[in-house]
Order: structure tokens, then C-alpha cells, then sequence
């Protein structure tokens, strides 16, 4: 881009920014993507997504028609004792509908329904029947007169329309603000600040605070997610649930003022800096409480304030003194302006779907109300809620997991429910930054600290928050690096940082060290360890301090990921049984006492915590019919049938049926659907020279292999070749001369414990030599001697379809109504990672599609998306077109020239925020690819669907006096789901420990020539999720997707920068880039063209095989 326009764009997306940024949450842990420039992607042949030249051909399966499943009939549980349910919600009080200047004092019809008229109401309860009706505006009485209580103050006019506001007044149940509090000066001695932490967490980019994140991806208004097509499904057996969500009722007729807000922290020389957010939710704390006749406020720590009433003299500062650790501080809270009014009316438009849109502001408001009582007592992680009272499970490397839990307000058709749950995070443990290190590190650091290993621990660390513990008060820095050793490193101390500055300064210097023995009387113990560059106040000024002399501060979330014994040591404490965490949940909610909370009371907020809400398996739902308001029977909550699961029978090649029985079953005597055959194959042994009994086990399982494999259907033409003992260091030219002889597969055995192993055989195999390989790990091969069978089972699965194989067959278009059945069907999955570790390492998306007409064999195509240096957001795939081209001519090259004219796209990692980006985008990058392909031929019609595993809702099945796990199958498409648009929740796998967590699936996009019902989405749904060849039993979510996880995974262990002609670090910057602005740190200067991608190549014989299995 020249540099004119260049400029000019990052002008107009930084006023963008401003406007639309003014509301930034603070409390937002943000995802550690990054930016980059331009994409490497080239059309010339040498740097295509792979060389499709080297397709193995497979021949197209012909499946006979399934026999159509047997219809049962509707099944109704045994219910919960009375004791145990009561009722699901209590509606909202009914009230006079007003002008939005002014509410009208309650009338007697604000009551709580009866239980009688709860059990006569269907759906929509609390958000139709007892909603409040359009019907007489109500005119206030003049100011000068004696009159009711009003539920908001009056206004002459509307205030958003003026430029200041008046300040006269009606009598108001809420006392308005008068002039004495501008000049408001109060001292609160008994609390400090240091004991309010525990009001909000503080986030880290593995260590320290966040910057705003702004997205590198346009926005699009083009397309929206689609309206649900019907009135949900009806396929499969009604049953009835329970699920941790709890009605809330709120008072619609509510308006909420909402102002933009400042809190400054002012010096003795008069200087500001933003305060620190456990500084503003301290001092606007005091201004509340110490100040009777200032207004009830809601605050969300960063730059909005929420009231009911209209603030006067807005204009005025209001200045606080609050004590610090034995320092008065002087803050200053300025009211800027009103931003909006928020009508709390919209939340109920959008449950009748009287707006598409949701209602985000509204949502924000409450959920900000919930948050305000809980800050005073828990540590907060955006809606997440830890006792700073609890003993953190120590990890041992400087983190500690701690137990909380959720709550977030959903919007439903139902009405607004509370979502609670049980969660668990990782925080650094406060301990003494030399224990950290060391803990951290995994070595004792005090007996020498290598320059190399400061450089990565500075990466991982920077801007960790670390307090003083030498002086009277502690003073909080961010940890920004390391200098030279206190022993060595000197400074003036007339020009050292005014916390620890000489009182009686002298010009000579003086090392670190000699100045704490003079300044404190504190002798270090390590000298020669590397003092901590830190950083404090809008200056930054540098800071050296001892490691010695300070500690972590508290509550600061780590975001590393975890090593695999970290892994399952936090997994075995977060398995919770339903039961328990039926209890665990219910105790949250009396611990919470919503009742006695000011706050709620602010909106008639009521929260129903008396039993979680029951979904019901037959139940009636209101909808509106041309304008006309109706009943329909519908079914929440069904258990869906499972699909039949085909294999061959014994020595012939017969089709056998296997039954699925609670998301499992078994291959047992059955042969594989396809088998190959195997000419030539070999067996290496990598690691160090073994033993005899080591040879011994090595030979038996060399021996045994094939004739296990034969049982499954493999032809082996040849004997398994087991290439003699070698070196760690030979292992490739094992596989090179394993190549040349032709192997059509080489089994690793892996006897290292570096991870490096696996990476150095798959990126031979895969990259240079395309070889197929099977890793096995030793210690799990001597483990399984005993039962040899059972383990090659497992492994027969993966080697089978690695090779070209089909393990199983289901018949996925029996899933669909009659007149899909002639269609031909492509499925897609798609999913991007994004490092946890490191800001500055790319992104890696991956997309997989069925390449044969069965739907069971899929190949994948890798691509990483580089950050800039700084930080933003990429949301989309960037060279998505590029990939699903590719993919298609994959497919057409398999099934002799054929295209699919249905496309199924299951997306993964996308949040609903970036709904409208990701579906404007990409779908038009499916569309885009598939002209590309189809030229004058019709174009297959796309549906895309998000899934979304990462979310609060569970289910609990009450059967017998037990609170169980629901069966697979279970999918619920009423009550919790979106008022309007296409989703739902589906449990398709079986919990083997914990609470089983369904899979959230939202259709965003159904082309019209589709036109699947509810039933059909959700039965092929289901059905995929057999369909995962690497295992017999059902998964969470659909294999395509599943399967596009484990690439994206599997990409760690190959080289991205392999088979390129020139090797780029992705950080190139533009050629016709010459501006000498520095873009490091400035969030509003990217966009999606400065984003660069980089395509893995494979080996052309192995770059349509699933690999990745």
C-alpha cells in the first residue's frame, strides 16, 4: 500500500477506534493473537498449499440403502420429588407502561404470579404474560407540588439532546446528587487499598497487564446469521432435564443512564495519571458510602458508570483522599458525559423477537450489576469468581489452581436466566521472586543465572506485578526485565526513583548492593544474581531492585500451558461428578443471597434459585402465527437415535451391522470396511542400545504385528522388516533407506523422553521422504505385552486409514429427509490455535475435508497467520478460498471428476462476538473458491455451522432419586437455545468421569436450495460424530472438526518453513511500505492485508493421507 493511503487508514481506524472504545471492559483476559503483513501465498506451482499431482487414487464406495429406523414411542421419566423441583420462574411484576422521562409509582397489579398461574402459562412466561403492557401514559406532577415516589427523576426534556442538564428536581426514591459533593473530600484510614485486591484480578500476557486488542478484520454487513427454519426438532424420545441455568426476572420499564467516567491519580505537583483499577473501584467505593445523598451507581472498573438517576454538574470534579499505606492519595472522579440511556425494555424485545439484534449494552448493564456485590468480597476474572480466602492447589512451578465459579446473564426463549457453573483457573502463587524463579524454572537459579535463560524468562514474565518487601510500604512495579548483577550494577542515587531516593543524595556512585546495606541495613544473600528492571507511573522510570527484595503480588492469572503431569493433576481435581456439582452449584446460588443485594433491587431484579431450571421433554411453546399468538406442542429435551455402524464379516466381504449402545461399540471378530494391502513395511527401534529383555519384547511384538493386522482385513504380502538397533542420531537415514526400498509404512518405536523425537520422525516422514509413520511409545507397548490384541486393535485403526483404509461406514444420508438422499456431500471442519505462551508466535489454522463419497477418509490443509510485533485480533482464516479450493479438487480428482452439490462447514473457535465477521468473510471465501472450481457448472449450496465446546451450560438427568449424566444423543433446541436464530445443544458422547458437557452448534448460513429443517442439521450432526476413525464410540463433536483440531495440533511437531524456496520469518515488511512509523505498539494500525500467512507443503505422496491421526 503507498504511503499516502496507508496513512489515511490508520488515521480513519484510529478515530474508529475512539469512538467505539470509550466502553472498554478492563477485566477482559484478552486471546494472545497477534498481527503480521502480507500473505506468501503465491499462484506459482512451487509454493501451492501442496503438489495434488501425488493424489492416491481410492476408489469410490457404493453403500446400499440403510433400512429405516424403527420410530419409538415418547418416553416420560420419573420425575423429581416434590421436595426436590419447584417451580421454574416467578415473572416480572406487571406495570404501567410511561414515558422514558419518567416511571409511574407501582399499581396494585405489580404482584408475583400465583403457582397457579405459573403452571397455566406455557413458554415465554415470564417474558409475554407478565411483561409490562402497553396501555396509559402516566403525566408527573409539577416539581412545586407534593407528589409519590418516582422511580427515576424528572426531566423537562430529553437530556440526550441537550447539552447540559438541569438540576432541579422531583421527588425520586432514589436521592438525587447535590452540589456539596463536587468538592467532596473524604478520608477512609481504616481500610487501605492493599486490602481491597481481592475486588478485581489482574490479567496477564503470561504475566502482566493487557492491552486492547483491535481486530485486523473488517467488518461486514453483508450477511447475518440465519433465523431458525422451524419450530425446532421433533426426531427422537422426549425426556425430561434439568440445567444450570435460573430465571431472572427484571423490571422492563427500567431506563439505565450510562456515563463516561475518569479517575485520576493526582501527585503533589499536581500531575494526573489514570488510576489503577483497584485504585478506582477503591475510590469510587468511598464516594458512594461516605456520601449518603450520591446517587445508587454501578461501576465496571474501567470507564462506565451506570445509575438510574441523571447526575448534576456533571462538569465539576470530584476529588477524594484515601489513604495508601500510611500516604494520603489524592484521586479526582470527572463525570465526562452521558453516553446513552439504556431501556432495559430491549431485553424483552429481543426475547419476542421483536429485535433481532442482541441487546449487548442491556446485557452489559446487568451483568455489571451482578458483579458489583461479589467484587467487595471475591476475586473477579471477567465473569468468573474466586474466595481470596482459599489455599491455591499448588502446581509447583510458581502457579496454583484455584476453585470458583461462573455466572453470566443469557438471553433465551425462555426469557433471561442466569447461567452458574463451577470453574477452575491458574494463578501465580505470591511468594518471593527468587522461590518463583526457581519454581518456575524448575532449577536452583541462586547457584548461577545464564544470560540465555534471563532472556526467555524475561519473555515469559514481562509485566508480571511485583511488590516491594524491604520497605515500610509495599510498592507495586511491572516486572519489564532484568539489569546486570546487584554486585556489579551502579547508579547515582540522586537520580534513583523517588521511592527509594538517599535523603542526603551525594554525586558518587554506588552499586545496588552497598546502597541496601547503607540505605536498609539489608546484606543481600545473592549479589551475583541479575537485579529486576522495574517500571511504575505514567513515566516508566527504571527501578533496579534486588530479586530478593520482592514477591508476586497476588490474584494474577497465568496463562502458560500446562506440562502433561500440571495436566493431570488439574484434571483429576476439576472432575466433578454430576451430583456434586448439581450441589456444589445449588450452595452457589444460597451463598449469593440475591434477595438482600441493593444493587439488584435497582431494577427489581429477582433471581428463582430455588431449583435449577427443568427442561421438559413435552411441553407447549407460544409463537406467533400471521400476528396471532398460538400454542404448539414441542419437545425440549430428546435423546436421539444413533446411527448403525458397518463393518465386513469374517473372510468374505458381506456388510455387517454393530449396534451403538450408549455411544459405543465393538469391532470384535469383524473385519475393517477396507483393508489395505501391504508389500513392503518395516520396524525401527529409536532410542539407545536395549537390553535382552528389551530385544526379547521388540521381537515379540515384531512377531505378532502381522498376524494381529491380518485378523482386521490387512493383506501383508511381505514380512514386517525390522531394521537393527540404532543411535538416536541415525534415525534418518533409517527412514531415507526405508524409502528407497519402497516402505508403504515404517513403525517407530520412540524410547526417548524428548518430545523432539516425534518431531524429527514426522517431519522426515511426512515433509522430506513421504513415508507414513506410526509412532508407538515404548513404556505404553511394554505395558500392553499382556494383552497385545487389544492394543493392536487400537492401533490397527489408525494405521489402517493412514494407509487408505476405511475402518467403519455410516451411512450419514439416512440422517436426512428422502429428498437429500441423491445428493453428493462434502464435509468440511475448520478450527484455529492460537499460542498461549508467546504473543509473537503465529497462529496456525487448519481446515479438513471428506475427500471420498462415504464421507470417512478426509485430507487437510495447514496454514500459519504471523502477528505483527504488537498485538491484534484475527478472527477468520485468512487463506481460506485458497484452502477449500484445493480440498475440492482433492475431492474431484477421487470421485472421477465429481463435485459435491452440498457443502457442510463445521467452524470451530469462534466466539459470538465475531459471528458477523467470521460468517461475512468466510462464507464468502467458500463461495469465492467454489466458482474458482465449478465454472459454468451449479454451484453446491453451503451450510455453515459454529461449534462451540467451550461454555457453562450442563445437564443433569433426575432418574430414581440420582442425579445422573444425560445419555448420549441428548439435544435440547427449546428453552435455553436463542430467541430467534438456528441453535442448539447436543451431548453426543458418553461421560466416563465428570459432568458430561454438550456441544453448542449455531448455523449461521443454510443456502436456500438446502433448506434443512431442525431434524436434519441436528441427526447429521449427531451421526458424524461416529464417524472419528481413530476409535469406536461416539465424540463430542462432528470428526471433521475433531479431526481439524488434531492437524492444527499436529502442525507443532512439522516445520511450516520446509520445502519453501525462500525461508521468510513472516515479518517482512511491505516493499512499497516506506514510512518510518513505528507501528510496535499502536493497536489501531492494522489491518487484514498486514497480515502474512505462510502454507505447510508436504511431500505430494503423503499431502492428502490423514496424517494427522
Amino acid at each position: 500500500m503507498p504511503n499516502k493511503n496507508r496513512k489515511a487508514q490508520r488515521a480513519a481506524q484510529r478515530a474508529a477506534a475512539a469512538a467505539s472504545n470509550n466502553n472498554e471492559n478492563e477485566d477482559a483476559i484478552d486471546n494472545p493473537t497477534s498481527t503480521t503483513a502480507t500473505s506468501v501465498l503465491q499462484s506459482s506451482p512451487s509454493t501451492q498449499l501442496v503438489n495434488v499431482a501425488g493424489l492416491v487414487e481410492t476408489a469410490p464406495v457404493t453403500n446400499p440403502p440403510l433400512s429405516s429406523a424403527t420410530l419409538k414411542s415418547a418416553w416420560t421419566p420419573q420425575a423429581p420429588p416434590a421436595s426436590a423441583v419447584q417451580p421454574n420462574a416467578t415473572a416480572p411484576p406487571q406495570t404501567v407502561s410511561s414515558e422514558p422521562s419518567a416511571v409511574p409509582k407501582p399499581t396494585p397489579d405489580q404482584r408475583a404470579p400465583s403457582q397457579a398461574e405459573l403452571s397455566a402459562v406455557p413458554k415465554q412466561a415470564w417474558a409475554s404474560k407478565f411483561s409490562p403492557q402497553s396501555t396509559t401514559s402516566v403525566t408527573p406532577k409539577p416539581a412545586a407540588q407534593k407528589s409519590e415516589p418516582s422511580a427515576v427523576p424528572k426531566a423537562t426534556a430529553n437530556p440526550l439532546s441537550q447539552g447540559a442538564y438541569r438540576t432541579d428536581r422531583a421527588a425520586s426514591a432514589y436521592p438525587m446528587a447535590r452540589e456539596s459533593i463536587s468538592s467532596l473530600t473524604t478520608t477512609d484510614s481504616g481500610i487501605s487499598l492493599r486490602q481491597s485486591r481481592s475486588q478485581s484480578v489482574i490479567s496477564n500476557r503470561g504475566g502482566g497487564g493487557r492491552r486492547f486488542l483491535l481486530s485486523a478484520v473488517p467488518d461486514t454487513a453483508n450477511l447475518t446469521p440465519m433465523l431458525r427454519p422451524d419450530a425446532g426438532g421433533s426426531k427422537g424420545r422426549p425426556i425430561s432435564i434439568y440445567t444450570n441455568h435460573f430465571p431472572v426476572q427484571i423490571d422492563y420499564n427500567a431506563t439505565v443512564n450510562q456515563y463516561d467516567v475518569e479517575i485520576m491519580l493526582i501527585d503533589q505537583d499536581g500531575n494526573q495519571r489514570v488510576a489503577r483499577k483497584d485504585e478506582r473501584w477503591k475510590v469510587m467505593q468511598l464516594i458512594v458510602q461516605k456520601k449518603k445523598d450520591f446517587p445508587v451507581v454501578w461501576y465496571d472498573e474501567g470507564k462506565t458508570l451506570y445509575t438510574r438517576e441523571l447526575l448534576p454538574d456533571i462538569t465539576k470534579p470530584i476529588r477524594v483522599q484515601m489513604e495508601r499505606d500510611t500516604q494520603m492519595k489524592t484521586f479526582q472522579l470527572t463525570i465526562k458525559n452521558l453516553v446513552r440511556q439504556e431501556m432495559m425494555e430491549n431485553i424483552l424485545k429481543f426475547v419476542k423477537k421483536q429485535l433481532r439484534t442482541r441487546p449487548r449494552e442491556a446485557v452489559r448493564v446487568i451483568e455489571t450489576l451482578f458483579k458489583q456485590r461479589a467484587r467487595n468480597e471475591l476475586v473477579c476474572v471477567k465473569n468468573q469468581f474466586y474466595n481470596r480466602k482459599q489455599t491455591l492447589d499448588d502446581l509447583h512451578d510458581g502457579r496454583g489452581m484455584a476453585k470458583g465459579f461462573y455466572q453470566a446473564l443469557f438471553l433465551t426463549r425462555l426469557g433471561p436466566t442466569l447461567n452458574v457453573n463451577l470453574t477452575f483457573t491458574c494463578f501465580y502463587m505470591p511468594m518471593n521472586f527468587i522461590q518463583f524463579a526457581c519454581e518456575y524454572l524448575r532449577e536452583d537459579i541462586t547457584k548461577g543465572f545464564p544470560d540465555y535463560k534471563v532472556k526467555v524468562f524475561r519473555q515469559i514474565i514481562r509485566d508480571l506485578l511485583i511488590e516491594t518487601e524491604h520497605t515500610t510500604r509495599n510498592i507495586r512495579y511491572k516486572l519489564h526485565g532484568f539489569g546486570r548483577p546487584a554486585n556489579q550494577l551502579a547508579f547515582t542515587p540522586r537520580e534513583a526513583s523517588e521511592e527509594i531516593s538517599d535523603p542526603a543524595p551525594t554525586l558518587q556512585e554506588i552499586t545496588v548492593e552497598k546502597y541496601f546495606e547503607q540505605k536498609y541495613n539489608i546484606k543481600l544473600k545473592y549479589p551475583h544474581l541479575p537485579c529486576i528492571d522495574a517500571r511504575s507511573g505514567p513515566m516508566k522510570r527504571a527501578n533496579y531492585l534486588p530479586m530478593e527484595m520482592v514477591k508476586v503480588v497476588e490474584w494474577q492469572r497465568a496463562l502458560k500451558p500446562l506440562d502433561t503431569t500440571q495436566r493431570a493433576r488439574t484434571t483429576s481435581k476439576s472432575i466433578i461428578k454430576p451430583d456434586q456439582r448439581y450441589k456444589e452449584i445449588m450452595n452457589i446460588m444460597d451463598s449469593r443471597d440475591f434477595e438482600q443485594d441493593p444493587y439488584l433491587k435497582q431494577l427489581n431484579i429477582h433471581v428463582d434459585k430455588t431449583e435449577m431450571l427443568q427442561i421438559k421433554g413435552i411441553d407447549l411453546l407460544e409463537i406467533d402465527l400471521d400476528h396471532k399468538s398460538s400454542l404448539i406442542i414441542c419437545f425440549s429435551a430428546r435423546i436421539l437415535n444413533p446411527p448403525e455402524i458397518r463393518f465386513r464379516q469374517g473372510q468374505g466381504q458381506n456388510e455387517i451391522v454393530e449396534s451403538v449402545n450408549v455411544g459405543k461399540w465393538r469391532i470384535g471378530r469383524n473385519r475393517f470396511y477396507q483393508a489395505p494391502e501391504i508389500k513392503s513395511w518395516g520396524l525401527i527401534y529409536y532410542g539407545h542400545n536395549p537390553n535382552q529383555q528389551m530385544n526379547k519384547t521388540i521381537d515379540d511384538f515384531a512377531n505378532q504385528l502381522p498376524e494381529l493386522l491380518r485378523r482386521k482385513g490387512f493383506i501383508i504380502r511381505s514380512d514386517l522388516k525390522l531394521v537393527p538397533i540404532i543411535e538416536t542420531s541415525n534415525i534418518e537415514k533409517s527412514l531415507t533407506e526405508g524409502s528407497k526400498k519402497g516402505w508403504q509404512l515404517a513403525i517407530v518405536i520412540l524410547n526417548t523422553d524428548a518430545s523432539q523425537s516425534y518431531s524429527d520422525v514426522k517431519q522426515i516422514g511426512h515433509q522430506k521422504l513421504g513415508l507414513r509413520t506410526q509412532c508407538i511409545d515404548w513404556k505404553a507397548l511394554c505395558r500392553n505385552m499382556d494383552k497385545l490384541h487389544m492394543y493392536v486393535e487400537n492401533l490397527s485403526q489408525k494405521i489402517n486409514v493412514k494407509l487408505g483404509g476405511i475402518n467403519s461406514i455410516v451411512n450419514t444420508k439416512l440422517a436426512l429427509t428422502q429428498s437429500s438422499r441423491n445428493d453428493l456431500f462434502m464435509f468440511f471442519g475448520a478450527d484455529v490455535t492460537h499460542s498461549t505462551s508467546s504473543t509473537d508466535r503465529p497462529s496456525v489454522a487448519a481446515v479438513v475435508a471428506s475427500r471420498e463419497p462415504t464421507s470417512s477418509l478426509y485430507a487437510a490443509r495447514l496454514c500459519e497467520q504471523y502477528p505483527k510485533k504488537g498485538r491484534c485480533s484475527i478472527e477468520i482464516i485468512k487463506e481460506l478460498d485458497k484452502m477449500v479450493e484445493d480440498l475440492l479438487r482433492v475431492f474431484a480428482r477421487t470421485c472421477n471428476g465429481h463435485l459435491p452439490n452440498k457443502i457442510v462447514f463445521y467452524r470451530d473457535g469462534v466466539d459470538e462476538g465475531h459471528f458477523e465477521k467470521v460468517l461475512g468473510n468466510e462464507v464468502n471465501k467458500i463461495k469465492e473458491a467454489c466458482r474458482r472450481v465449478y465454472g459454468n457448472r451449479p454451484l453446491p449450496s453451503v451450510t455453515f455451522i459454529v461449534v462451540k465446546k467451550r461454555h457453562n451450560t450442563r445437564f443433569f438427568l433426575y432418574e430414581n432419586g440420582q442425579t445422573l449424566n444425560v445419555q448420549p444423543g441428548t439435544i435440547v433446541d427449546q428453552d435455553i437455545t436463542h430467541p430467534s436464530q438456528f441453535d442448539f445443544y447436543l451431548c453426543s458422547q458418553a461421560a466416563l468421569m465428570g459432568t458430561a458437557r454438550p456441544t453448542l452448534y449455531h448455523v449461521l448460513h443454510d443456502d436456500d436450495n438446502n433448506k434443512f429443517s431442525s431434524d436434519d442439521i441436528q441427526q447429521l450432526t449427531y451421526w458424524l460424530c461416529h464417524t472419528d476413525m481413530r476409535c469406536t464410540k461416539s465424540v463430542s463433536i462432528p470428526a471433521p472438526v475433531y479431526y481439524a483440531h488434531l492437524a492444527a495440533y499436529g502442525s507443532r511437531s512439522l516445520d511450516f518453513d520446509a520445502n519453501h524456496p525462500t525461508h521468510s520469518d513472516g515479518n517482512d515488511k511491505d516493499d512499497n511500505d516506506d514510512e518510518d512509523v513505528d507501528d510496535e505498539d499502536d493497536p489501531t494500525s492494522y489491518s487484514l492485508e498486514d497480515i502474512k500467512t505462510k502454507v505447510m507443503i508436504f511431500d505430494p505422496k503423503v499431502a492428502n493421507d490423514m496424517w494427522f491421526i
